[in-house]
């Protein structure tokens, strides 16, 4: 039997603006059903996809900010959010939904390295 492969999503841009956020999260839950190792992987300006009470009504646009929470019950256990980044932007992991753990750059880079797949949009 093969092993199953593992992928490594990217979000490092804001949510609003582009729909990079909800096509990476689309291929996130759809590989999920292929049994593949999915992790999510917020950087640079992707960890604002993860702020709690996002309002992007207000710009006429859907909010898919908390399809993240499915992340888990799609088997999507690694999500993992840049605690560099979230210093740099003067965030906190109370500002952010409760889905992803923080990492220092140096595991990011270490999982990334580790994935057969990469995605980033």
């Amino acid at each position: 039997m093969a092993m199953s492969k593992s992928l490594s999503i990217i979000f490092n841009k804001a949510p609003y603006g582009t729909q990079s956020g909800r096509e990476l999260l689309d291929i996130a839950l759809m590989a999920a059903a292929f049994d593949m190792e999915i992790c999510a992987l917020f950087i640079d300006d992707g960890i604002y996809q993860l702020l709690r009470d996002q309002q992007p009504d207000i710009l006429h646009m859907k909010n898919h900010s908390a399809t993240f929470k499915a992340l888990e019950l799609y088997g999507i256990e690694t999500v993992l959010v840049s605690s560099e980044d979230l210093r740099l932007r003067h965030l906190s992991t109370e500002q952010l939904m409760p889905v992803a753990e923080q990492a220092e750059p140096n595991k990011i880079q270490q999982v990334i390295a580790q994935s057969d797949f990469v995605f980033m949009l």
